[in-house]
C-alpha cells in the first residue's frame, strides 16, 4: 500500500512539475497596416496566440532588421501581464529571404546535372573514338583479309567516325549554351544576394497568463530605410478652365521586409520625435534668427537612435512641412516590395481655381509664357515635391512646389505660346554716340511689339529695364518708357495689357548713358558662338 501511494506521489509530482514548465512558441506575424513617415515607418502586427496557465515565452520572428528597439509596443487583448521584453539578431539563409534565389539556386543545380550528363556523353564518344583508332590494323597478305572485308571494315570506321564526329559537335554546342546560361543565372544569383539582408530581428516577450486561453498580441515599432515623398500632376486643357491637380506619392520600402496587401497611412509627422518635455528659450527676432519661436526641442533621441541608416545612403534631404502634421489613409490595399526601387501610388484629384496670364521678358527671351495663378491649395496638405506640368494634353515640363516660397497664390509656368508673337529690336537711326568734352554719350533706342493670334483676349505682362549706374561718374537718362511702371531701385519695367485678337502693341525705351570718355563700358548685348577650326 505505501509504495502505491508513493508511486501516486510521484505522478502527481512530476504532472505538477510538468504543469509548471513555461511554454516557449515561435511564431512569424504578417503585417497588417503601415503608416510612412517622411523619414521611416510604424508597423503593425497582430497574432493570436494559444497561452497555457504559467509563464509563457513568445518569440516573434522575421522582422526587419532596422527596428527600432525603443519603438516596440506591444498590447495583449486579454488578461495577461507582460514580465519582459526583448530583441535579438539572427542570420537566415538567402534562400530564406527571397524565394527568387531559391529558384535560382534550384536553376543552377539543374544546369550543372545537365553539363555532367553532357560532359559524361562527351568522354564516352571520345574514349570509343580513341579505341577506334587504336584497332584500325586490319592484318597483311598473311591475314587472309579478302577486299571485300576491307572495304567493309573502311565503311564502318568511316561511318561510325563520322557520327562520333557529328555528335561531339552537337553536344560541344549542348556544352557552351548550358556553360552560358549557367555563368547569367549564378551572375544573376550572386547579383542578387549582394541586394538582400539576412539579418532579422526577433522579439522576445515573457507573458504570465492565469488561466489557458487565446489571446491576441498587437504589436507596433518604428523601422528604418523607410519613406516617401509627394510628385505631383498639374493639367490645364485650357486657359478658361480649372487646373486638375493629381496628389501622388513615391513609396520606399528598404526595410529587408515586403509589406504584402497591407493598409497604407502616409504621414508628416516626425516619428523621431521622444517623450521628454519641451522647453521654452528667449524668442529673439533679428534677420538670421530662424523661426523657432523659442522653442528648444530634445533632439537625443534623434541623435542616438534615430541616426542608424542603411550603409550606402546618400544622406538626408530636407524638405518643407506645415506645422501641423498631415496624414492620408490610402483606401486601396497595396503590396510593396522591399527594393530599391520607389512604389507609386495615388493619393487624391484636386480641381483648382486660376488666373491665367502671359509674361514676357524679350530682352531674355522673345517668347511669351503662359502662367496659372492657382488658388485654394493650402488646404491640401502639400508638401514640397516635384510636378509634372501638362497644357492642353502636351507635356510641358518638371517644375518644383516649393511650399515655404508660396504665398497665397501658386504660380506655374505652362511653356511658351507661339500664338502670342513677341519681338524687340534695336532703332539705330534713333542711337547716336556723341563725345562732348571729356565726357562720352551713348543712346539706346528699343522697340518692343506683341501681336495675339490667338482667337481670344490675354491678358499679358511685357518687363524690361533701364540700367541703374553704381559709380559716380556714369549717368543714366531715361528718355522714354511708354508709360511703364519703374522699379526705380532695379530699373525694372513693367507693362501690363490685354491685347485683342489680332491686335498689335508697341512700346519703346530709350535712354542716354554718359560716362568718362578716357574708360571703356560695356552697353551692348553679345552672345558667343562656338565654331569649328580648319588647319
Amino acid at each position: 500500500m505505501k509504495k502505491i501511494v508513493f508511486l501516486l506521489f510521484l505522478l502527481s509530482t512530476y504532472y505538477l512539475t510538468q504543469a509548471q514548465q513555461p511554454q516557449s512558441i515561435q511564431t512569424e506575424s504578417r503585417i497588417e497596416e503601415v503608416t510612412v513617415y517622411l523619414d521611416g515607418a510604424e508597423i503593425k502586427n497582430s497574432q493570436a496566440i494559444r497561452l497555457i496557465k504559467g509563464k509563457n515565452t513568445i518569440n516573434f520572428k522575421g522582422l526587419s532588421p532596422f527596428l527600432e528597439e525603443r519603438s516596440i509596443q506591444i498590447t495583449p487583448k486579454g488578461e495577461v501581464e507582460i514580465l519582459s521584453i526583448s530583441t535579438g539578431t539572427r542570420t537566415i539563409t538567402p534562400e530564406e529571404v527571397d524565394l527568387r534565389i531559391k529558384r535560382q539556386t534550384d536553376s543552377i543545380k539543374i544546369l550543372q546535372q545537365q553539363i555532367e550528363l553532357v560532359t559524361n556523353q562527351i568522354d564516352a564518344y571520345n574514349t570509343e573514338k580513341k579505341l577506334l583508332s587504336e584497332n584500325q590494323k586490319l592484318g597483311g597478305k598473311e591475314s587472309g583479309t579478302t577486299i571485300t572485308e576491307l572495304m567493309k571494315a573502311a565503311d564502318f570506321y568511316r561511318d561510325r567516325t563520322l557520327k562520333i564526329n557529328n555528335s561531339l559537335t552537337t553536344l560541344n554546342i549542348q556544352l557552351k549554351s548550358l556553360s552560358v546560361s549557367l555563368d547569367s543565372v549564378s551572375k544573376q544569383s550572386e547579383h542578387l544576394k549582394t541586394q538582400i539582408d539576412t539579418r532579422r530581428k526577433e522579439i522576445n516577450l515573457v507573458v504570465s497568463s492565469a488561466t489557458e486561453q487565446r489571446v491576441e498580441f498587437e504589436i507596433r515599432y518604428i523601422v528604418h530605410n523607410a519613406s516617401w515623398e509627394a510628385t505631383y500632376d498639374l493639367i490645364a486643357t485650357d486657359i478658361s478652365k480649372p487646373v486638375s491637380l493629381k496628389y501622388n506619392a513615391r513609396i520606399y520600402n528598404g526595410t529587408g521586409i515586403d509589406w504584402k496587401d497591407v493598409k497604407l497611412t502616409l504621414s508628416t509627422a516626425d516619428p523621431s520625435l521622444e517623450a521628454s518635455r519641451p522647453y521654452l528659450s528667449t524668442w529673439i527676432l533679428n534677420y538670421n534668427s530662424g523661426a523657432n519661436e523659442g522653442l528648444v526641442q530634445n533632439q537625443l533621441f534623434n541623435q542616438q537612435n534615430w541616426s542608424a541608416k542603411e550603409e550606402g545612403s546618400s544622406g538626408d534631404e530636407g524638405i518643407t512641412v506645415s506645422e501641423l502634421a498631415a496624414t492620408f489613409k490610402i483606401d486601396k490595399i497595396h503590396t510593396i516590395p522591399t527594393n530599391k526601387d520607389s512604389y507609386q501610388i495615388h493619393i487624391s484629384d484636386h480641381n483648382l481655381n486660376a488666373l491665367y496670364e502671359y509674361l514676357t521678358i524679350p530682352k531674355v527671351d522673345m517668347s511669351a509664357f503662359l502662367l496659372a495663378k492657382v488658388t485654394g491649395w493650402k488646404q491640401l496638405n502639400l508638401i514640397d515635391g516635384k510636378a509634372n506640368v501638362y497644357f492642353g494634353n502636351t507635356y510641358i515640363g518638371e517644375s518644383n512646389i516649393n511650399t515655404q516660397l508660396l504665398g497665397d497664390t501658386l504660380d506655374l509656368s505652362l511653356g511658351r505660346d507661339n500664338q502670342v508673337i513677341v519681338k524687340r529690336t534695336k532703332v539705330e537711326d534713333f542711337a547716336a554716340n556723341k563725345s562732348i568734352g571729356g565726357k562720352k554719350s551713348e543712346a539706346l533706342v528699343y522697340e518692343i511689339s506683341i501681336r495675339n493670334n490667338r482667337p481670344t483676349p490675354v491678358q499679358i505682362k511685357i518687363q524690361d529695364q533701364v540700367p541703374i549706374s553704381q559709380e559716380s561718374d556714369i549717368s543714366v537718362e531715361t528718355d522714354e518708357i511708354s508709360g511703364a511702371e519703374l522699379d526705380t531701385p532695379s530699373g525694372r519695367l513693367q507693362w501690363k495689357r490685354q491685347i485683342s485678337p489680332g491686335e498689335i502693341v508697341k512700346y519703346k525705351i530709350a535712354f542716354t548713358v554718359k560716362y568718362p570718355k578716357n574708360k571703356t563700358l560695356s552697353l551692348r548685348k553679345s552672345r558667343v558662338v562656338r565654331t569649328p577650326r580648319f588647319k
